[in-house]
């Protein structure tokens, strides 16, 4: 028998029947997701901090390499406000793939998404989704961080450390559940510290020319513990879960840093090494490392023209050991063949980073 919620008027005299209805097509449902975020529900998720939703795009590609384009296509992306990159595949109940394939199908998703997207692109399909609607995505991210003043190029730069960190969110819509895509879904979040696996089932009820959605968020409570989970890393913690050859690598860029005054930030995945800019009254993050051995080398908050931050791309890149991800980060692998030209290269930064910070110093004296 089908399920029904009452609407009542305002007055009380009237009660409206509204009758549970599956969706015609997926599409619709995709449809009504990608106009009301909201319908993924961010209270329901984490009651003690409600989660926010930025609409990436719809059908985002994902290569299954490095030479691909796209092999597949995830339904939505969304991002919330502290940058976590948020898979969202929708089925309906009816749909046998809803049982097991579509976990698998996610899995592929987050696997490859995490090691393939470019963050400028997806910045890109960002902005074009904000442009559809005649907004900026500057002003979208203000709005989902709830706040005027506002580090974009930082939300940016921590969209792509979860990214990168694989701390993100697979969620799967659907208007019923069945149980063996919940067993899985349990599951998977027993096994895995720094992804979050949600199902949200989104009820329709039709009646009397009225259309209500009921979102509900399946395994909330664990959903909770989850993400109480994710806290700060201390250095401890983080040199804990390094290699010892690793953890010997950055404890000596952190005494480095710290002996020509950078400051250092720990964040629930990395580490950054930051730049203080007086006359900016700011900080600059320059160098974020990663316990699984990797560091980037992030110049898109260092006060130089474009033409000086393509030299000093161009400089570092022919040292061999870094990757391009985006037009603003560097990404170098540690391992025993580059341990020690990695050294070299983090003393190059942090010279070359007080050197553009004294530069900025000296033409403010001038224009003072």
């Amino acid at each position: 028998m089908d399920a029904k919620i009452f609407l009542v008027d305002d007055d009380g005299n009237r009660l409206r029947q509204m009758i549970e209805t599956s969706f015609v097509t997926e599409e619709n449902l995709q449809i009504l997701l990608a106009h009301y975020p909201d319908l993924l529900p961010g209270d329901q998720i984490n009651p003690e901090n409600p989660r926010r939703w930025l609409l990436v795009t719809r059908e985002v590609g994902i290569p299954g390499d490095s030479s691909e384009t796209d092999r597949w296509s995830l339904d939505h992306l969304f991002l919330d406000q502290d940058g976590i990159p948020t898979f969202v595949e929708c089925k309906r109940a009816s749909n046998t793939q809803i049982r097991r394939q579509v976990v698998a199908q996610m899995l592929d998703y987050a696997a490859n998404g995490t090691e393939y997207w470019n963050i400028d692109g997806l910045r890109q399909a960002a902005a074009e989704t904000a442009g559809q609607c005649n907004k900026s995505l500057d002003d979208e991210v203000k709005r989902l961080l709830e706040s005027e003043d506002v580090d974009v190029e930082g939300y940016w730069k921590k969209v792509e450390e979860n990214l990168r960190s694989d701390m993100i969110r697979l969620i799967f819509v659907t208007d019923s559940s069945p149980k063996e895509l919940r067993k899985l879904v349990d599951f998977l979040n027993r096994q895995m510290r720094d992804v979050e696996v949600i199902i949200v089932e989104i009820k329709q009820f039709l009646g009397e020319g009225q259309k209500a959605m009921v979102p509900r968020v399946i395994g909330s409570t664990f959903n909770k513990e989850h993400v109480a989970t994710r806290r700060n890393f201390t250095e401890a913690d983080f040199m804990e879960e390094c290699e010892p050859e690793l953890a010997e690598f950055f404890k000596n860029i952190i005494c480095l840093a710290n002996k020509k005054g950078y400051s250092i930030y720990w964040a629930t995945t990395s580490f950054s090494i930051r730049k203080y800019l007086p006359f900016s009254d700011r900080y600059a993050s320059v160098i974020y490392c990663y316990p699984k051995g990797r560091f980037d080398f992030y110049f898109a908050q260092l006060p130089i023209s474009y033409e000086a931050s393509e030299t000093l791309r161009r400089e570092l890149i022919s040292t061999g050991i870094f990757r391009e991800s985006g037009k603003k980060t560097l990404i170098a692998t540690l391992n025993n063949e580059t341990y020690d030209k990695a050294k070299e290269i983090v003393q190059f930064i942090l010279e070359r980073v007080d050197e553009i910070a004294e530069s900025q110093k000296s033409s403010e004296k001038m224009q003072g």
